[in-house]
C-alpha cells in the first residue's frame, strides 16, 4: 500500500465517522411561537409592562400558530402605531389644557388690570 492510498483510506474513514456522528446529533428545535412573538413585539417597540404588550403578544402568537408570520408583524405594527397615536393624543390634550389655563390666566389678569 502506498502513502496516497493510506491517506485516502484515512480521509474516507474520517468522512464516514463524521457522517455517522452528524446523523445522530439532535436537530436544533425551532423557537416557540410565543418566543417569536415576543421578539416581533420587541422589534416594533412594544415591551413587557406596556399596555399594548399583552395584546401584541397574544395576537402575534396566534398568527404564528396559524403559520402567518407576516400577519404577526402586522399585528405588532398596529399595536405600536396605536400606542403612538394614544401618546400623541395625550400630548395634544395636555398642550390644549396648558393653553386653556394660560388663556384663563391672561383673561383674569386683563380683568384685574382694567379695573
Amino acid at each position: 500500500m502506498t502513502n496516497s492510498q493510506i491517506h485516502a483510506g484515512i480521509a474516507l474513514g474520517s468522512a464516514l465517522i463524521a457522517g455517522v456522528l452528524i446523523a445522530f446529533v439532535p436537530p436544533i428545535p425551532e423557537a416557540s411561537a410565543q418566543s417569536q412573538a415576543h421578539r416581533i413585539c420587541r422589534e416594533q417597540g412594544i415591551k413587557p409592562g406596556m399596555a399594548a404588550y399583552e395584546y401584541c403578544l397574544s395576537q402575534a402568537t396566534r398568527a404564528l400558530e396559524w403559520g402567518e408570520p407576516q400577519l404577526a408583524y402586522t399585528f405588532a405594527q398596529v399595536s405600536a402605531e396605536a400606542r403612538s397615536a394614544c401618546i400623541q393624543k395625550r400630548t395634544s390634550a395636555a398642550r390644549m389644557n396648558r393653553l386653556k389655563t394660560a388663556s384663563r390666566t391672561n383673561l383674569i389678569a386683563s380683568v384685574i388690570t382694567s379695573r
